[in-house]
């Protein structure tokens, strides 16, 4: 086992405290059957689809699909619009998987899950940040090492349920591509929800950053997306940074290597067992720079979602391969839910 498990150094000061279920944002037992969340409205039968359509009426008179409406009917976005790319980015990762394979899909959680983003995109319109699109990946082919349509049923419910538009801009590391679609003029000034791979969201944040770098829209005292603004992310076991130089995980070093600058430590680390959050690029005064902050969705489910956020370089991996995990053969110390300076063989 490699020691760069044990050579970590806390960035700030906080309780050394191994975590143990359940973490958060889970729903009362009693409401839970084999670690699934308990169907109540069940024998329907060959008429169930009359009760999806009763869900999707309704969901009519929400105020995200009247936003969507109204939209629409004023031919948004105007291309004198306040700035280039979207005002603001909320980024999630997909619904619960099964830990086991095949998990091509979402399970009952996943589905849960994705069903109450309906509300959290309607509470998002409430509180003056309506979504106009959802973006997100295509599935791998079900012959790859990770064959994944996730992120887009994610995404589907709340896209059909509100008619928001879904696009779909190749793989989960085709970080380019989609980078290149949120900065056309399509987006400009718009609110936009981001349903991605976990493994490859902080690539594609840094990507984002980096473009809004080239454009004036970070702070002044940057000029790449490399250190989100110096804030320290609001991990409750704080943040963790490795400081063996002769790693490959050394901060400085990965900085270096991906021409983003030298302060990995503050790049948001999305943990296995972590299903909830959401990453926020939001717009602030003046010209539209960009400030970040991690924040919890609405949503329960019957999964103990581990609530830990650990500033690691997460490495990339080939398309469509499973994602990088750190842990060893003997001991798969994220799905302990664990700090670094926690981690054991």
């Amino acid at each position: 086992m490699s020691n760069y498990l044990f050579n970590f150094s806390k960035t700030n000061t906080a309780p050394n405290v191994i975590n143990s279920p359940p973490y958060n944002n889970t729903i009362p037992s009693s409401d839970c059957s084999n670690g699934f969340p308990i169907d109540k409205y069940a024998g329907y039968g060959v008429n169930a689809w009359e009760v999806l359509y009763s869900i999707w009426v309704s969901s009519q008179n929400t105020l995200g699909a009247k936003f969507t409406y109204n939209q629409c009917l004023t031919a948004a976005p105007d291309q004198n619009s306040v700035c280039s790319g979207p005002a603001n980015m909320f980024i999630i990762r997909h619904g619960e998987k099964n830990s086991t394979l095949p998990n091509y899909c979402i399970n009952n959680n996943g589905a849960y899950r994705a069903s109450q983003l309906i509300t959290f995109i309607n509470q998002l319109a409430k509180d003056g940040y309506p979504i106009s699109y959802i973006v997100t990946c295509n599935p791998c082919p079900y012959n790859s090492a990770d064959p994944s349509m996730r992120p887009m049923q994610t995404a589907s419910m709340p896209s059909f349920m509100l008619n928001i538009p879904m696009f779909v801009y190749g793989g989960a590391q085709d970080y380019m591509s989609v980078v290149n679609g949120l900065f056309s003029s399509q987006f400009d000034g718009l609110n936009v929800l981001i349903v991605w791979e976990h493994s490859s969201i902080q690539q594609l944040c840094l990507n984002i950053l980096d473009k809004a770098g080239s454009i004036s829209r970070l702070p002044n005292s940057l000029t790449t997306g490399d250190e989100f603004f110096n804030e320290v992310n609001p991990c409750a076991n704080g943040n963790y940074i490795c400081n063996d130089p002769t790693n490959p995980f050394y901060t400085p070093a990965i900085g270096s290597v991906l021409g983003v600058g030298a302060y990995t430590d503050k790049y948001p680390y999305w943990n296995n067992d972590n299903f909830d959050n959401v990453f926020w690029l939001s717009s602030a005064s003046p010209n539209y720079t960009f400030g970040f902050s991690i924040f919890k969705q609405p949503c329960y489910t019957c999964y103990p979602s581990c609530g830990i956020n650990i500033g690691l370089y997460q490495p990339l991996t080939p398309s469509c391969e499973s994602s990088y995990l750190y842990y060893t053969s003997t001991d798969n110390v994220e799905n302990k839910c664990q700090v670094p300076s926690d981690w054991q063989v």
